[in-house]
C-alpha cells in the first residue's frame, strides 16, 4: 500500500513525484507477483524434471551471472536514476554518450566469467558458465535504461520490463519440461536480458529519453562514472553478499547441497519482490526530497515505507518459519526436502531483508553515499567470515546461519549510520503489528501438519483481520492504496 506521505504529503511541489513512485511501486507489485508466479512454476518444473546434480549446475550458473551484472552495472544504475531524478534532461546525453562504454565493460566481465567457468568448473558446468555470460552486456546496457526510466518516474515502465525479463527465463523450463536438459535453462537465462533490452530502449525513445544514438563521450563518460563510482561499490558489496555463498557452496561442497540452498534462496526471492515495490521507488522519492532539501518529506515517506515494509514482511518470515517443510514439498518436489532447513533459518530474517531495501535506499538518495558504502564493505566482511568459518563445515545450513546473522547486522548498522548521519531513526513495529504477527504465527503453528491450501488462506485471513481489529491498518491506508490503483 502506499506511504501516507507519498500520497498525501503537504507540499504541492512534491505531488507529482510521490504519485510517480506509489503507481510505479504499485505496478512493480501487480506485474511483479505475475513474474513471480512464473519463476516459482520453473522452479517447480525444474526440480520435477531434474536431478539434484543439473539443478546444481544451473544454479551455479545463475550465481555467477548475478554477481557479474552487479559488477558490469558498475554503479551505473542508480546514479543515472539519481542525475535525472534531478534533471531529467540530462538522460539523452547520459544514455547516448555511455551505453556503447556500458557494452563493452560487460563484454570484459562477460569474458572473466566464462574463463574462470572453465578454469574451476569441469565438463558441461564450464560449458554453462560460458554460455550464462552472454547475459552480462545485455544486462550492462539495461541497467543503464532502467536507471533513466526510474529517473523519470517511470517506475511503472521499468516493472514490465523487469517482469518480461523474469518471464523470459521462466520459459526457459519448457524445453527442460520437454526433454532438453538444464542447458535450454541456461540458455533462457543468458538470452534474458537482450529481449528485456530491446523493450526498454523501444519505451525510453518513446519517453523522449533517449534516440538509439551511441557513441563514446568522454565527457559524459567522466561525469558518470564519478557518480556512479560509490553506487559501484555498493553493488559490488551487494553481490558479494547476494550470491558469494552460492559460489562458495559449489566450490567446497556438492552440487547437490549447492542445489538445496540456491533453491531455498530462490523461493525467498520468489516473494522478496514486494519488498522491492514498496522499497525500489523510494530512492527515487528520497534522492529529489533530498536533494531539494525537504527533510521532513524524506523523513516521512522513508518512515512510512518503514511500516509498510513491515506489514509485508512480517507474515512472510512466519509462514518461512513455520511451514518450510510443506512450502518445500509443495514448491520443489521429496527430492530437494533438504532445502527445508536453510528456507526456515533465512525465512526467519525476511522481514529485515525488506528493512534493508529501504535503509539503503535511504543511504543512496542522501549526500553521505561514500560513509554509506563502508557501512556496506563492513556487512560485507561479517557476513564473508562467517561464510568461510561455517559453510566448509555445515554446508546449506551454516549459509543460511550465516545470511540471518549478517542480515541481522546490517539492519543495525544501517540504523546507527542514519541516526548518526542525517538524523533519521528507523522505526520499530508497532505493538499492534506485532499482535497480529503473533496470532498468525498461533494459527500457523496449529495448522502446520495441514495441506498448504488449508494452512495459507486461514493464516492470511488471521493477519488481515489483525490488521484491521488492532489498528495496525486502517479504512485510511485501503482508501489510499485504491486512489494510487486507480487509472489516471
Amino acid at each position: 500500500m502506499p506511504a501516507r506521505d507519498i500520497d498525501t504529503g503537504p507540499e504541492a511541489a512534491h505531488a507529482g513525484d510521490a504519485r510517480a513512485a506509489a503507481r510505479g511501486g504499485a505496478s512493480l507489485l501487480v506485474l511483479q507477483t505475475f513474474a513471480r508466479l512464473a519463476a516459482l512454476a520453473f522452479l517447480m518444473l525444474l526440480t520435477r524434471h531434474l536431478g539434484r546434480a543439473e539443478v546444481g549446475r544451473y544454479s551455479t550458473v545463475a550465481a555467477l551471472v548475478v554477481f557479474a551484472n552487479f559488477l558490469a552495472d558498475f554503479g551505473t544504475s542508480p546514479a543515472i536514476t539519481r542525475i535525472v531524478s534531478r534533471d531529467p534532461e540530462e538522460a539523452k546525453r547520459l544514455l547516448s554518450g555511455t551505453l556503447l562504454a556500458s557494452l563493452l565493460f560487460g563484454i570484459l566481465i562477460a569474458a572473466g566469467v566464462a574463463v574462470f567457468g572453465i578454469a574451476v568448473y569441469s565438463g558441461p558446468t564450464a560449458v554453462d558458465v560460458a554460455i550464462g555470460s552472454l547475459a552480462i552486456p545485455g544486462a550492462a546496457m539495461l541497467s543503464s535504461v532502467l536507471g533513466a526510466l526510474d529517473g523519470a518516474g517511470l517506475i511503472a515502465r521499468r516493472a514490465v520490463v523487469t517482469a518480461l525479463q523474469t518471464l523470459v527465463i521462466a520459459l526457459g523450463v519448457l524445453p527442460v519440461v520437454a526433454g532438453a536438459g538444464v542447458r535450454s535453462a541456461v540458455v533462457a537465462l543468458a538470452v534474458a536480458p537482450w529481449i528485456a533490452l530491446i523493450v526498454a530502449s523501444v519505451m525510453a525513445r518513446a519517453a523522449g529519453l533517449w534516440h538509439f544514438a551511441l557513441r563514446v563521450d568522454l565527457t559524459q563518460l567522466r561525469r558518470l562514472l564519478r557518480a556512479a563510482l560509490p553506487f559501484a561499490l555498493s553493488g559490488g558489496l551487494t553481490a558479494l553478499m547476494l550470491r558469494f555463498d552460492v559460489i562458495l557452496l559449489s566450490l567446497v561442497r556438492t552440487p547437490s547441497e549447492t542445489a538445496s540452498y540456491d533453491l531455498a534462496m530462490r523461493l525467498l526471492e520468489a516473494t522478496a519482490y514486494l519488498g522491492a515495490a514498496v522499497g525500489g521507488p523510494m530512492l527515487f522519492v528520497l534522492s529529489r526530497r533530498l536533494g531539494t532539501g525537504d527533510r521532513d518529506g524524506a523523513r516521512r515517506a522513508y518512515g512510512e515505507a518503514v511500516r509498510i515494509l513491515y506489514v509485508l514482511g512480517l507474515p512472510l518470515s512466519i509462514g518461512m518459519v513455520v511451514l518450510a517443510k510443506p512450502v518445500v514439498s509443495a514448491a520443489l518436489g521429496a527430492e530437494f526436502g533438504a532445502a527445508a532447513t536453510p528456507l526456515a533459518i533465512m525465512g526467519a530474517g525476511q522481514w529485515l531483508t525488506f528493512l534493508i531495501i529501504a535503509q539503503g535506499a535511504l543511504v543512496m538518495g542522501g549526500d553521505s553515499i561514500g560513509r554509506g558504502i563502508a557501512v556496506g564493505a563492513l556487512n560485507a566482511v561479517v557476513m564473508v567470515v562467517l561464510d568461510l568459518i561455517l559453510v566448509p563445515q555445515h554446508g546449506a545450513v551454516g549459509a543460511a546461519w550465516a545470511m540471518l546473522a549478517s542480515w541481522t547486522f546490517s539492519a543495525i548498522a544501517l540504523d546507527v549510520f542514519h541516526r548518526r548521519t542525517i538524523g533519521f531513526r528507523t522505526p520499530l513495529p508497532s505493538p499492534r503489528l506485532l499482535l497480529a504477527a503473533a496470532s498468525t504465527a498461533a494459527v500457523l503453528f496449529v495448522l502446520r501438519h495441514e495441506p498448504l491450501v488449508v494452512s495459507v488462506p486461514a493464516g492470511a485471513l488471521t493477519y488481515g483481520a489483525g490488521l484491521f481489529l488492532t489498528g495496525a491498518v486502517t479504512s485510511k491506508d485501503i482508501a489510499r492504496l485504491a486512489r494510487t490503483l486507480k487509472p489516471a
